[in-house]
């Protein structure tokens, strides 16, 4: 297949003989999209997508997989789950395996770190670094929890795919770009910001709250509001946010309304969605709970 540079700059050419068991295309994710893939063997045509890529793999593959940056080739006789390939935007690059091919996708444009924390960055545009089937616990873990929130129709739990995003983006900077990180004190939330953002998170524990939202409040980027949130509480906001959340399905659930209304007026993406994390921090389940308080 012959190409030109506006075929390889155009972002429609189908890189893959299968459409995405999985994507992230219907959310309103902020900046990271997601898609699983199970492909036959294939050869991936030489491209140079205007989006970063890191590509996870979640099987072993025995086949010989070849990755290339023209004219460099990178041949590996295997590869485990877990390992991982990052490809910046705009650098042409290519695959080939013989065997069927299972990974998990994201992709991202450079304004995802700008927009997750600024005050670590000297530029707006950093430049990350091809690096190629490298084993990454971090960002496969990453990419297994956004991968199972999609699976479990929890795609709209906004908070706690920021904050993934935000490790995410600030392990690329630390390990995978030519940008350093700039050292900021941590010395914890003013009482007046850790104030305001209680307030708020009290008050709108139905709503899907957003680490962008409440980091706002804070006047402060999504990453560093995470690091002082924790310092301030112990907990991630993510965490925070849940056990506030359980607080009150307990005295919900006390003044009679059933499990399935408790989960819809917190916030929750359905009734299980709740129950794995009331089980999680009570001990046992919203049923069992009444159970108990009914002795």
């Amino acid at each position: 297949m012959i190409m030109t540079d506006d075929d390889r700059n155009a972002n429609v050419l189908p890189l893959y003989p299968k459409a995405p068991l999985l994507s992230s295309d219907r959310t309103q994710w902020s900046g990271l999209h997601l898609e699983y893939h199970q492909q036959p063997p294939h050869q991936v045509p030489e491209n140079a997508l205007n989006e970063s890529q890191i590509i996870i793999h979640t099987q072993q593959l025995l086949s010989p997989l070849v990755e290339y940056l023209p004219p460099q080739r990178f041949e590996f006789e295997q590869t485990k789950p877990g390992d991982i390939t990052v490809i910046p935007a705009h650098v042409y690059n290519g695959a080939i395996w013989e065997k069927e091919c299972h990974f998990i996708l994201l992709k991202f444009n450079s304004t995802l770190f700008e927009q997750y924390t600024p005050e670590r960055i000297s530029t707006s545009n950093p430049e990350l670094i091809p690096s190629f089937s490298r084993a990454d616990p971090l960002i496969y873990g990453i990419g297994w929890a956004l991968k199972s929130e999609l699976e479990n129709h929890e795609s709209e739990n906004h908070l706690y795919v920021e904050s993934l995003t935000t490790t995410l983006v600030t392990h690329l900077l630390r390990h995978y770009s030519t940008q350093k990180l700039i050292n900021l004190p941590l010395q914890g939330l003013s009482q007046q910001q850790l104030k305001q953002v209680m307030a708020y998170i009290d008050h709108h524990l139905d709503q899907n709250l957003t680490l962008m939202s409440l980091a706002a409040i804070a006047h402060l980027s999504p990453s560093y509001f995470s690091a002082l949130f924790k310092q301030s509480t112990g907990l991630t906001p993510h965490q925070y946010v849940i056990q506030c959340r359980i607080n009150r399905a307990k005295q919900l659930l006390l003044q009679g309304m059933s499990v399935a209304e408790v989960a819809l007026n917190l916030g929750f993406s359905h009734q299980s969605h709740l129950s794995r994390h009331f089980k999680r921090l009570v001990g046992v389940t919203p049923k069992e709970f009444l159970k108990r308080q009914s002795v």
